[in-house]
């Protein structure tokens, strides 16, 4: 029979799971779409401002106080550039970047991408038809789906399934994300004429690290 937590101790772990999710949230949206007015807000509020810190990133003053819609509008055009195109851009999928078994060099809808879809299914995510699987948006959204599953299960005294989450996170996050995101990062940090995608591209990086090396 597991040994239930005390009420403290799986408060804390499930605020933990909560702000790690609220983190792989934010870079799944970052990464999956042009930015929304409501999503530049959102980071400039003042308990995500602390959060970020956390993760050695400081927004600019001038983008605190910017206009948002202003500043959508111009990263969408930056988002363009770098993650779509025309020309040379920076496709956001593991595939692109990790060479699977058997294969002379990384290629979309490898090894990587079924091995990605592979997890999601262990897992029991669930996979819209026509995603591709292995896009960052997608593994950072999978990783937050489950941290927030996580959270429930420690509220309702389910411990060990509660760690069956969390270690599914884990595993994920060493198996896949750590094996791409930090290239990946300095890739978008080197090619971006913006301050927004250099700071996201260090939080990614960061958090990829931090998770997969530490006990958040």
């Amino acid at each position: 029979m597991p040994t239930v937590p005390e009420n403290g101790s799986a408060g804390r772990s499930s605020e933990t799971a909560r702000a790690r999710a609220a983190i792989y949230r934010l870079l799944a949206r970052v990464f999956s779409g042009k930015p929304s007015c409501e999503l530049l807000k959102g980071l400039k509020d003042s308990d995500m401002l602390e959060a970020l810190a956390a993760f050695e990133v400081v927004l600019e003053p001038e983008f605190i106080a910017g206009d948002e819609k202003q500043q959508a509008a111009e990263l969408a055009v930056e988002f363009t550039r770098l993650f779509l195109g025309p020309g040379p851009h920076i496709a956001p999928y593991e595939s692109v970047f990790i060479r699977g078994e058997g294969e002379e060099k990384p290629r979309l809808w490898g090894k990587a991408t079924l091995e990605v879809a592979d997890f999601y299914a262990e897992a029991g995510l669930a996979q819209a038809e026509g995603e591709t699987p292995d896009h960052l948006g997608l593994e950072f959204e999978a990783v937050a789906a489950l941290a927030r599953e996580e959270a429930e299960q420690w509220e309702s005294g389910a411990v060990d399934e509660a760690a069956r989450l969390r270690e599914l996170q884990r595993r994920f996050c060493s198996e896949h994300l750590l094996r791409w995101v930090p290239e990946f990062s300095r890739a978008v940090a080197g090619s971006t004429r913006s301050g927004f995608y250099r700071n996201m591209a260090v939080l990614a990086e960061n958090n990829v690290r931090m998770h997969c090396g530490g006990d958040t």
